[in-house]
């Protein structure tokens, strides 16, 4: 947000973006979801960090993206949802033999 204050509210706080990719044209990964969770603050105009995640496309990853899509994190809160998708959505899809 380029000169403009940050206001007192986004302080210290993170946004997150998710961005969805294609990696791969292999039909492996038909019923896959990969990209990026872009990583901002409110006085930046592209994001400073991301994070990488892959899993498949189902009701659990289309909640838990909804949830955080756009939302707002502390630090601690940021580190906590980091460990989040890399527990959880941070998978490849077993290749067909």
């Amino acid at each position: 947000m380029e000169n403009e204050e940050t206001p007192i509210g986004y302080k210290d706080k993170f946004q997150l973006i998710f961005v969805t990719e294609f990696w791969s044209d292999d039909p492996i990964y038909e019923t896959w979801t990969e990209g990026r969770i872009e990583i901002r603050k409110w006085e930046d105009n592209y994001c400073n960090d991301e994070i990488r995640y892959c899993t498949k496309r189902n009701d659990d990853w289309f909640a838990f993206e909804k949830k955080y899509n756009c939302k707002w994190l502390t630090a601690d809160e940021l580190e906590e949802f980091k460990k989040l998708v890399k527990e959880k959505f941070r998978r490849k899809p077993e290749s067909h033999k």
